[in-house]
């Protein structure tokens, strides 16, 4: 069992928390919103204001704060001020702990300013006394809490060895693949996982304006792609990157496509321009193979296939499909040794994909 301080009480660290909670960990919950200590006091949990914890006392803290962006710029204030807060906490203690970043934060975040931050305001030194990990979260607030139970990935990125032989210990009992990667590699999946997600929504309401301007039925049209489209069922098409799309179809339906939509229609398809922008700055690579089982073994992607489809059904039972209508503005506010058999999955797997 760790002792797991979760600072942050929002959408985030409350799902987290009450997952290491789930499975058998002592959790605190750390906030400056007096409603929400309030609240999970009330429901006899261990919850308290920064000024009142004793941050030595735990064997990891877990920062969920919110890190909005305002005017295009993310703010990271917050995050900051939690991370002085902690490292002050922690001056004087050899007892070794991990801080670990849930946050969503540009790439270099955790490994430069949170580093620098904690050591030179605490005295103690990442590797020795001290460990940092990054560990983002693909939960949705509809259903935040099944999510950290049931997860389908689990990313943590991490400044050595024994922080990962530790966060793999703990997530090992949510049966779901491990990607140990370190810190900057998970900033970055975070954000491409989210980035994904919104280009693809994205691109499919340029395609429901084509449709209201043809007359025709963009939910027939969306739902059809989802099953006809390679890219939709095969969970490795296109994520290899340095390939451009080439063959007989892409380069020239995109180019047709986009001068049908400008010209005979009058619509502008940003969506489109972009993919096509792209592909040009790629260009100087490779072209893709023409099949995927000339880069990839057969079972892999079978393996992949059936995993994919099976995570897309459960969650499609789980009734929370909506996630990303909903706005998570006001997620996380907030004002040693192993020696473990683990089976971590290498990120050199993700790789292995056009």
């Amino acid at each position: 069992m760790a002792r797991i301080t979760v600072v942050g009480s929002g959408v985030v660290g409350q799902a987290s928390g009450r997952g290491f909670l789930a499975h058998g960990h002592d959790v605190t919950f750390v906030d400056v919103n007096p409603s929400i200590v309030e609240k999970l006091q009330a429901e006899g949990l261990q919850a308290c204001f920064p000024d009142e914890v004793n941050w030595s006392a735990a064997d990891l803290t877990m920062l969920a704060i919110n890190t909005p962006t305002v005017d295009g710029h993310i703010i990271l204030d917050h995050l900051f001020g939690a991370v002085r807060t902690l490292a002050e906490g922690l001056k004087g203690s050899s007892r070794y702990q991990i801080v670990v970043v849930r946050s969503t934060v540009p790439p270099g975040t955790t490994s430069t300013t949170v580093r620098s931050l904690l050591e030179s305001i605490s005295g103690r030194i990442v590797g020795d006394s001290l460990g940092l990990a990054m560990n983002p979260e693909f939960l949705r607030q509809v259903s935040a809490d099944q999510d950290f139970l049931e997860p389908w990935i689990t990313v943590f990125g991490t400044a050595g060895p024994t922080e990962a032989g530790i966060l793999g210990e703990m997530y090992a009992d949510f049966n779901a693949p491990i990607v140990a990667v370190d810190c900057t590699t998970a900033e970055v999946i975070k954000y491409a996982n989210n980035l994904y997600n919104a280009t693809k929504i994205s691109f499919f309401n340029d395609f429901h304006r084509v449709c209201q301007r043809l007359g025709i039925d963009s939910e027939v049209v969306g739902r059809t792609v989802a099953r006809s489209a390679e890219g939709m069922w095969n969970p490795a098409y296109g994520t290899r990157g340095g390939w451009a799309y080439g063959g007989a179809c892409l380069p020239k339906d995109t180019t047709a496509f986009y001068e049908f939509a400008h010209e005979k229609l009058g619509m502008e398809l940003p969506s489109l321009w972009g993919t096509m922008r792209a592909n040009e700055l790629i260009g100087g690579g490779s072209t893709a193979p023409a099949s995927m089982h000339e880069v990839v073994p057969t079972d892999v992607l079978i393996s992949d296939a059936k995993e994919s489809a099976s995570h897309a059904a459960h969650v499609a039972i789980s009734g929370a499909l909506a996630s990303e209508f909903v706005d998570m503005a006001d997620d996380g506010k907030v004002g040693g040794p192993t020696g473990l058999n683990l089976t971590i999955e290498p990120a050199l797997i993700l790789n292995e994909a056009v």
